[in-house]
């Protein structure tokens, strides 16, 4: 089922769904339950009504369901299609749909950072977080070299080493401005 870049947008913007829908990529494929247990500020009957809607959508997929006594469990995983929405929204040349799309990125990490600068006890340095902006000279053709570089530098980080107890998941973000003219 290809998903509409109507239902993108408004996954995009309604930060229920956006939760959801991070959970479940993080993951790979989640039940309710999984979802539950993660996400404890969702209650239990949004949650289900917004399953069954992402799913209606096309957004999920049921990719199996587990008999748990006299219930059937669902695992759901994120549409192909939706995985694919960046590209989408390139080929489409859709700026608006882009600069939404920028906006809910923007609006997810400032959420982790309110998170974050909320706890009772933070120590920045020590909990080795930080942000930073550098200027770049590059051509088009650099960019995605540095882009594949970067992919070769963290690929060995995107999955826990069980055996290391320190590792801890966090959130390093990447924003590539478009050249600027001046």
């Amino acid at each position: 089922m290809e998903v509409s870049m109507k239902e993108i947008m408004d996954c995009i913007v309604n930060p229920v769904k956006s939760q959801i829908i991070l959970s479940i990529q993080k993951e790979g494929e989640c039940t309710a339950k999984d979802l539950l247990s993660s996400l404890n500020d969702i209650p239990q009957a949004t949650l289900y009504r917004t399953l069954n809607r992402l799913v209606d959508s096309g957004i999920l997929d049921i990719v199996a369901e587990n008999k748990v006594r006299a219930v059937t469990e669902k695992v759901y995983a994120l549409n192909k299609s939706f995985l694919n929405v960046n590209q989408s929204i390139i080929e489409q040349n859709d700026g608006e749909a882009y600069f939404k799309l920028f906006t809910n990125f923007i609006m997810l990490l400032m959420k982790e950072f309110q998170n974050y600068a909320e706890k009772p006890s933070i120590n920045i340095a020590k909990d080795v977080s930080g942000f930073s902006a550098v200027p770049v000279y590059a051509t088009g053709e650099e960019m995605l070299e540095i882009g594949n570089k970067f992919k070769e530098i963290i690929a060995p980080y995107q999955t826990r080493n069980t055996a290391i107890k320190e590792q801890n998941m966090r959130i390093l973000a990447t924003i590539i401005t478009p050249p600027n003219d001046k």
